[in-house]
Formats: structure tokens, C-alpha cells, sequence
């Protein structure tokens, strides 16, 4: 599978496996700078995305979800820092995550739940939607966006 920077992207996947490589392939055409907006339910696979990418990165740590501590730093080929914005509830808690400093800088960023950053969407943002399909457990619609 072959992400092309700056065309629309759709792919179904049938497990979490795969969900990663969908991942790691949109890892491989990124480039400091570079923010990615998540969005999907809760389980959608936001964060097995991220592993993906990290992975294209080459960061070897034990990628986790942000929930409870809202970001993560991770060191690799580009840093990638990893916010989860579900406990966001106000541009101040956005402005004290640090979101600010890194977005467009020398790293790459990587935001699940980010219908909650409504009007904070960077220029040139790249957007995932991850949506489960027809009740199947793993079965997962997965489109990507280029600004």
C-alpha cells in the first residue's frame, strides 16, 4: 500500500495489523512539521495508527495512548510528540499542553480526538478518520486527508 503526499487516501482495514501499516505507510510521506489530526470513536484504532507511524519513523519505544497524560514524546528519525485532546476543554488547557510549541516545528505531531481542537487546526494539517464498519469488531474505514 502506497500513501502519495498530497492525494486523498481511503483503504479498508480488517484488523489492527493492518490499521498500522495504513499507519506506517502515511509515516513514511511525512516531514518535520507535519501535524496529524485523529479522529474516530473510542477503539476506532486512533492509537494503533500512531504505533504505524512511529514505526515509519523508526521510534522503538512502547508507544501508548495519551488519555490521562495528554502528550508523549518520542525520539526517533523525526521526534513525534502524541497528544490526546478528549480531556481538552478550553484553548488555556490547549495553550499549557505545549501543543502550540510543537505543531509546525521540527518534529511531527500527531493529535487523536481532534473534533475537540475545533478552530485550532493547523495550515497544512493532514486529516485521519478512522470509522468502524458494519459492526465487524476489526473492520475499520481508514481515509486520510491533505490540506
Amino acid at each position: 500500500m502506497c500513501i502519495v503526499r498530497g492525494e486523498p487516501f481511503q483503504a479498508l482495514s480488517k484488523s489492527p495489523e493492518e490499521t498500522a501499516r495504513i499507519g506506517r505507510s502515511l509515516g513514511l510521506v511525512l516531514k518535520k512539521g507535519d501535524t496529524v489530526y485523529l479522529y474516530g470513536e473510542i477503539g476506532a484504532g486512533k492509537t494503533v495508527f500512531v504505533k504505524g507511524v512511529a514505526s515509519a519513523l523508526n521510534i522503538t519505544g512502547h508507544i501508548t495512548s495519551p488519555t490521562f497524560t495528554i502528550s508523549n514524546a518520542y525520539d526517533g528519525d523525526l521526534p513525534l510528540y502524541h497528544f490526546d485532546a478528549y480531556r481538552i476543554k478550553s484553548p488555556e488547557e490547549l495553550f499549557e499542553t505545549g501543543f502550540f510549541e510543537f505543531s509546525g516545528g521540527e518534529c511531527v505531531v500527531a493529535v487523536e480526538w481532534a473534533e475537540r481542537l475545533r478552530g485550532f487546526r493547523p495550515s497544512g494539517c493532514i486529516e485521519v478518520w478512522i470509522d468502524a464498519v458494519g459492526g465487524v469488531d476489526t473492520d475499520r474505514n481508514v481515509r486520510i486527508g491533505f490540506e
